[in-house]
């Protein structure tokens, strides 16, 4: 038992240290520009200074699952809102994403539709998202929704991000390209700051029907 905890505890400090130390690359498309063409942990991240809307935007079918078959990823979804402090809720379970319900869903026309989760949770090793300091560009993203359909994307871009600077990124805007935005938290890891210092923003662009 000793042995399986210093492995977890190695584990997740290694993350730790090297988590967003891989090379970013890709721009995410801006309100302003169009889409580029697919065919050629500890701490939460803070969504825009805008307030949420009461309701989500949209009646397309909210998503359930998400995987990134070349980092063989797989994770359930689980809708979150706002937490007190103003930050959007990660669930706990480090091996399940949540979908940021006041962002678009994944299919929506426009906006960036944004799914967050833990790189690492004390006590429990590392999270599913900590896979995406292994993405590279043009991995294949597939977000399933009930009665079996599912939104595929491309990936065109993975940035790290302050934490402090994440809400004037365009990482929860609302409107311009469809892209699906995938946010975790990104090295360094500093205890007397509060834990991680930076978010690893991975963008992906939807590929058409």
């Amino acid at each position: 038992m000793t042995g399986v905890l210093l492995s977890v505890l190695l584990a997740v400090t290694l993350t730790r240290a090297a988590s967003g130390t891989s090379t970013d690359f890709g721009a995410a498309p801006s309100v302003n520009t169009r889409a580029e063409s697919v065919t050629s942990a500890e701490e939460k991240p803070s969504p825009s200074q805008t307030e949420p809307d009461d309701a989500p935007m949209s009646k397309i079918p909210a998503p359930t699952f998400m995987h990134i078959p070349r980092l063989g990823l797989s994770a359930p979804i689980d809708p979150v809102g706002v937490a007190p402090d103003g930050q959007v809720v990660v669930p706990e379970d480090p091996d399940r994403v949540g979908w940021y319900r006041f962002s678009p869903p994944p299919g929506s026309s426009a906006g960036s539709s944004v799914i967050v989760g833990h790189v690492d949770a004390t006590g429990r090793g590392l999270g599913v998202l900590a896979a995406l300091s292994k993405v590279e560009k043009g991995d294949g993203v597939a977000v399933e929704r009930p009665g079996g359909t599912a939104v595929t994307y491309r990936i065109v871009s993975r940035r790290t991000v302050a934490k402090d600077a994440l809400g004037e990124s365009e990482a929860f805007r609302r409107d311009g390209p469809h892209l699906l935005t995938l946010i975790t938290c990104a090295a360094p890891y500093v205890r007397e700051r509060g834990g991680y210092q930076n978010n690893l923003v991975v963008t992906a662009v939807a590929v058409p029907r």
